[in-house]
């Protein structure tokens, strides 16, 4: 926000109710508390996005997406806005808005330091591997009708010739026709094979986590690893490289922006393994 924002003392303990109630599960009655704090300070989007987790609890998804919106008119660079806007536009099924909101709140959570990198991640999975889903099954249905058609073309054109020949120039005639529809059926083959799933390459997972990277750190013994999982190993273990067990500064661990962007490049063109990122626990 560009200018710090004075909130009424009221407006505060009408907002704390609501995390009171909201921890015991009385989400109705944390909404009127966030609503109540609302009002008193209507320029405060703190309220909106706490009664948007509420409405998330209550699988409120157009009440939801209204104090998300409502929250980032406010202030366009909450992650968590973002994120549970994109979040109703997947229960929505409207996945290409879903993909564009929770895109937007990895960026932001990237770029704030946020703790919920991971749950961002996993939901921009599942919309991107929505889109792929669809966008497949509609290719897929073209090319069965383009191949039907083709065979169709090519058959009538054999029958034709055959009708012009002798009995045994037809014999070779109808060889020749099973080899252009075998020959024919290999090139649609081979154009499917872009879609056909398979193993996510090693270059592009964390040795630590066997998952894709999300959010890749390089120590300073030149090892790329996902930040989270590093970063766990060094709370837990001590701060030396998994791999080599040299002593590594984790302030000096760097992020790796060329695996991030391959990582992902490599993803958004192998739709298919969109979906194994969102099955991952």
């Amino acid at each position: 926000m560009s200018h710090r924002l004075v909130v009424p003392k009221e407006a505060e303990q009408a907002k704390q109710l609501g995390n009171v109630l909201f921890a015991k599960e009385k989400f109705n009655a944390a909404i009127e508390a966030y609503t109540e704090a609302r009002l008193l300070c209507p320029k405060w989007p703190v309220p909106l996005v706490n009664r948007a987790l509420c409405n998330k609890k209550l699988c409120k998804w157009d009440a939801l997406a209204a104090d998300c919106q409502a929250a980032l008119a406010l202030d366009p660079e909450l992650p968590k806005a973002e994120y549970m806007l994109g979040l109703s536009f997947l229960e929505k099924q409207q996945y290409k808005l879903s993909e564009q909101h929770l895109q937007k709140a990895l960026d932001l959570a990237r770029n704030k330091g946020a703790t919920m990198l991971d749950e961002i991640w996993k939901e921009l999975a599942r919309a991107k591997y929505a889109l792929w889903l669809n966008k497949n099954e509609a290719v897929q249905t073209e090319r069965r009708a383009l191949l039907e058609v083709t065979e169709r073309a090519i058959r009538h054109a054999y029958d034709d010739l055959s009708k012009e020949e002798a009995p045994v120039a037809s014999s070779a005639s109808s060889a020749g026709l099973e080899a252009t529809l075998a020959a024919m059926r290999q090139v649609f083959r081979d154009a499917n094979k872009d879609n056909a799933m398979g193993e996510i390459p090693d270059w592009c997972t964390c040795r630590l986590t066997m998952e894709p990277f999300r959010d890749p750190v390089q120590t300073t013994e030149g090892f790329t690893y996902e930040r989270s999982a590093l970063f766990n190993h060094f709370k837990k273990l001590g701060h030396f490289d998994p791999v080599t067990r040299g002593k590594v500064n984790p302030d000096l661990c760097v992020s790796n922006i060329a695996v991030r962007v391959a990582t992902q490049a490599y993803l958004d063109s192998h739709g298919w393994a969109w979906g194994e990122c969102a099955s991952y626990p």
